[in-house]
């Protein structure tokens, strides 16, 4: 089953990677393309 990306909302095929965000103080892990998986870990480095 193929999911859309938490970000840009693309279908990504089965090879994807799960975000960690808070939301409402609560982890909640995301589906991410592998473009913006890459972005979001870039942001968790700064």
């Amino acid at each position: 089953m193929n999911e859309q990306c938490f970000y840009c909302a693309d279908v990504i095929d089965e090879t994807y990677h799960h975000g960690v965000f808070v939301m409402q103080n609560e982890h909640v892990e995301k589906p991410l393309c592998p473009d913006c998986y890459k972005e979001w870990l870039e942001g968790i480095k700064e």
